[in-house]
């Protein structure tokens, strides 16, 4: 069930990094596609499915709190470790970014299979418990940097309050919390939006794949990969068994919380000065094990 679940998903990633290079779709082609998904659908996704679904019978905050929770505990451990380890800071930015930021796409497109129309459900209250933390974790990371600038916290709250994927988050949770009836035709509406937003963001990743760049710090790539696809998911696991969740969110935290990292961390390292060779590098590495190791966490863990 589990593999069957995520084998169209990463079927489809691989259809996207075909069609690229294949040059029948050239690059401003995918540009746009990911300016559609991230700006339009995926927000129409995220509101009808925070806006409809009864979420009160799921240990929703619970499992909110056990993926921040682990995401944060990594954070701090990796900031404790990088005056020990002697890496540069645009280096450490793209590691903490892979080892914190995860690909919702991925996650959102494996969700139903697996647990249902609850189970997409509870995926959109995990974005909106962890999407906005790892933006503001990484754009403070990278306004430490002297290449790109030193936003203030007034630059990083427009940027956060500003995002299509925290206003969706805020307009479904408002609605969902309000008791609000949407209009039948607003959720016929929206739904059919929605439908896009997967197939589409997945042939995105999949063309955002490169496998032509420089491997370099070996230490620094396994770090943040074990970190994201290994330890955050256990931590979670941990968090959500310590709160006593139900099976379904705790499921959920895990999916998660062990997807790789996402697309958006290598746009940000090129605009703030990052090392965004690295980011490139961690985030193939990532998308290509997890086919591997997401499976295995959540049937291990979730």
């Amino acid at each position: 069930m589990l593999v069957s679940a995520l084998v169209p998903v990463i079927a489809l990633i691989l259809v996207g990094y075909v069609l690229k290079q294949s040059d029948l779709f050239p690059g401003p082609v995918w540009t746009g596609i990911e300016r559609l998904v991230y700006l339009v659908l995926l927000p129409a996704l995220l509101v009808v499915k925070l806006g409809t679904t009864d979420l009160a019978g799921f240990d929703v905050w619970p499992m909110a709190l056990a993926m921040a929770g682990a995401t944060l505990v990594v954070t701090f451990a990796l900031a404790l470790a990088r005056p020990l380890s002697g890496i540069d800071r645009p280096l450490y930015t793209s590691i903490l970014q892979g080892a914190i930021r995860q690909n919702s796409f991925i996650g959102l497109a494996a969700a139903e299979p697996l647990y249902g129309g609850s189970g997409l459900a509870l995926a959109a209250v995990g974005i909106a418990a962890v999407i906005p933390m790892v933006n503001v974790i990484s754009v403070w990371s990278l306004a430490a940097l002297d290449a790109g600038g030193r936003p203030g916290v007034g630059t990083i709250a427009v940027r956060m309050l500003t995002s299509p994927i925290i206003i969706a988050c805020a307009i479904g949770l408002g609605i969902n919390a309000a008791g609000v009836r949407m209009p039948d035709m607003l959720v016929t509406t929206l739904d059919l939006l929605a439908g896009a937003a997967l197939p589409l963001g997945l042939l995105a990743v999949g063309a955002g794949l490169a496998f032509r760049v420089a491997w370099k710090s070996p230490a620094s790539l396994l770090c943040s990969t074990v970190c994201k696809l290994l330890v955050i998911p256990a931590l979670a696991a941990l968090f959500c068994h310590v709160q006593g969740v139900d099976p379904v969110a705790t499921g959920i935290a895990v999916l998660f919380t062990s997807l790789p990292s996402s697309a958006s961390a290598y746009v940000m390292a090129r605009q703030f000065g990052g090392d965004h060779e690295m980011m490139a590098t961690i985030l193939t590495t990532q998308t290509i094990l997890a086919a591997a190791t997401v499976p295995f966490m959540v049937g291990l863990l979730g």
